[in-house]
């Protein structure tokens, strides 16, 4: 059986726009998650983002890998900060059910892929901070990480660190990746490593600092989106998908 990845999703309000009514809220997982590990071999369940630890504990036991998906801002308060002004919308209902599901995975040590936010969040569930607004608070030099192109379109280079797993799976020292983001990773968590930085020094890239124990890795642009335009973005999903499948092996053999 291929192994079965669950892809975070977040909540989001509709409106009608011409009758400028509100059309009610939704799940919403963006296609080309789905897509990326259908298309790597894996099998994509949607995870709505209720119910909070219970709901967490109850789906974990089905998954044989974990893919965090982009979206909202973390609540600062889960690394012990108050808002900043700059800080964007948060949800409370994915914080909640996502932060309990990480520390699940984690512990069951199932293959993690961190997309953007899910990057971030992955720092942040073992125990690293991040910036809350890197215009605001990186300093002079900051690259524009937030763009307005095409999701598909590379707007930067990010580089490769040496020795990393990341330049394994990429088979690249230089990376052209797109960049849909504001904050970034402040003190990086103990048991991961920054495997790329772009140019102004920006965390672009981590992975687990012994992959032999367990596999994490995460990128802060948005892979999924840039497959077509660039197929080694879609040999992040399969080094996903692939580590998902051993982690299933190992625990149908126990």
């Amino acid at each position: 059986m291929p192994p079965i990845i669950g892809i975070t999703a977040t909540l989001k309000e509709d409106v009608d726009s011409v009758a400028e009514r509100p059309l009610g809220r939704f799940v919403r997982a963006d296609l080309d998650y789905v897509e990326g590990v259908a298309a790597a071999g894996g099998v994509p369940v949607v995870l709505p983002p209720v119910g909070g630890r219970r709901t967490a504990e109850a789906v974990i036991r089905g998954l044989d890998g974990l893919l965090l998906s982009g979206g909202s801002d973390l609540d600062p308060g889960y690394y012990g900060e108050e808002p900043a002004p700059e800080l964007g919308p948060t949800i409370p209902e994915r914080d909640a059910f996502e932060m309990p599901l990480l520390a699940l995975a984690l512990r069951h040590k199932l293959p993690i892929f961190g997309i953007c936010r899910g990057m971030q969040l992955l720092n942040v569930a073992l125990g690293g901070t991040l910036y809350q607004d890197l215009p605001s608070q990186w300093g002079r030099g900051v690259l524009k990480h937030r763009q307005e192109t095409p999701k598909w379109q590379p707007t930067h280079e990010v580089e490769v660190l040496g020795g990393a797993y990341l330049g394994e799976i990429m088979d690249r020292d230089v990376i052209k990746v797109n960049s849909y983001h504001h904050q970034g990773i402040k003190d990086l968590a103990g048991g991961l490593v920054v495997s790329a930085r772009s140019a102004d020094g920006v965390a672009e890239a981590v992975e687990a600092g012994d992959l032999s124990e367990r596999w994490l890795v995460g990128v802060q642009w948005h892979a999924e989106a840039m497959r077509g335009a660039d197929p080694r973005q879609g040999a992040l999903f399969e080094a996903h998908v692939s580590a998902a499948e051993r982690h299933a092996m190992r625990r149908a053999a126990a």
